[in-house]
């Protein structure tokens, strides 16, 4: 399988800002902030553990669907601090046991992978492991993802009648100067280049395609969005009547009585995860891999994606035909297996020759 490049918050890859996102979350933390099961600042002990989460809603709904609950059962505290992914990495190169379990970016546990800080899991340990998705589990063992999302495509229902069906929608003249794209520092703009690459006889080793690609589209470009919420704005405004976005996000803004929709391309939207990791100092192994196998199992998998508003990884799970009707999420074996997919440590090793690219090229 090939790895995915997912969340969408401000990260550093090489030295460069990537802006992604998860989960249609606010995850505003700015740095460290640690507490506990309850709530409370705790330090840790023989029975606790300690995790990092994104912060701001994510860490809410983590602490209520899956921290609360793992101790309630095992009795075991979690310790939670909230740091952004490059934060995280920070704080592992100075402690190798600085969390006993770590959400994390795709990209960023490549880095952290290759500085040595990472252990693999041990799948024996995870009861609920045959229940996940092929997508969410890595095939080398360093990760294991608890939600999924998608790349595809967002409209202003008002202004774009007949809903798109393919990639190929946005070079339609039709959409000359109305159409947004996400800058190669986002998420959703380095998978979007990758994907024009290898649809067009490229791939992340070999991106001329997906520029030559993109190049064709700037009669189109309406603007090169950087945040979520500069999209939000575009779409809204009627600046942009079309562009490529994150399912998540179309949901909420959605949700909030935009005339706003998704479609997955029919050469496939682009598979977005969030990943647990388990850091190689950490002494508590046992604990960790319970934890991690809480966290995936049906039940709390269940609830969790349900607060965020984002597709399960665990195959098992049952989502209501309402919450289906409100939020765009990948479900169901055979939506999960049209996803499409790019290569993350690709990715990360291109990033800033892309970047740099980016700006004399597309940008300009």
């Amino acid at each position: 399988m090939n790895a995915n490049l997912n969340r969408r918050q401000f990260l550093s890859i090489s030295g460069l800002a990537i802006g992604t996102t998860a989960a249609g979350l606010a995850l505003t933390a700015c740095g460290p902030n640690a507490t506990g099961a309850s709530g409370s600042s705790q330090g840790a002990s023989a029975n606790s553990i300690s995790i990092n989460s994104f912060g701001g809603t994510f860490q809410k709904t983590i602490q209520e669907t899956v921290v609360d609950p793992f101790t309630a059962a095992t009795g075991t505290r979690v310790n939670v601090t909230t740091a952004i992914s490059s934060e995280a990495l920070t704080q592992l190169k100075a402690s190798a046991s600085a969390f006993d379990v770590a959400y994390m970016d795709l990209a960023i546990i490549y880095q952290a992978k290759a500085a040595g800080l990472l252990q693999t899991i041990d799948h024996s340990k995870l009861k609920s492991i045959a229940e996940l998705y092929p997508l969410a589990v890595d095939d080398k063992g360093y990760w294991i993802a608890e939600l999924a999302s998608m790349t595809g495509i967002a409209y202003n229902t008002e202004k774009v009648t007949t809903p798109p069906t393919s990639w190929e929608d946005l070079w339609d003249p039709k959409y000359a100067g109305k159409v947004a794209i996400c800058n190669v520092g986002g998420t959703a703009g380095y998978q979007f280049l990758a994907t024009m690459a290898k649809l067009n006889g490229g791939s992340e080793s070999n991106i001329d395609p997906g520029f030559k690609k993109l190049k064709s589209l700037k009669p189109n470009l309406a603007a090169i969005w950087s945040t979520p919420d500069e999209m939000s704005k575009l779409l809204t405004s009627g600046e942009a009547v079309i562009g490529v976005w994150y399912a998540d996000r179309t949901s909420a803004l959605r949700k909030s009585g935009a005339p706003v929709a998704f479609v997955q391309p029919k050469e496939g939207a682009i598979a977005v995860l969030s990943a647990m990791v388990i850091p190689k100092g950490t002494k508590k192994i046992d604990a960790a891999h319970e934890y991690i196998d809480f966290q995936i199992s049906s039940k709390v998998n269940a609830k969790f994606v349900q607060v965020v508003g984002e597709g399960p990884t665990n195959r098992t799970v049952k989502l209501s035909p309402s919450f289906l009707e409100a939020n765009y999420v990948p479900y169901g074996e055979q939506q999960i297996k049209s996803l499409a997919t790019v290569d993350a440590e690709a990715i990360a090793t291109h990033l800033s020759d892309w970047t740099t690219r980016w700006q004399s090229e597309i940008a300009n």
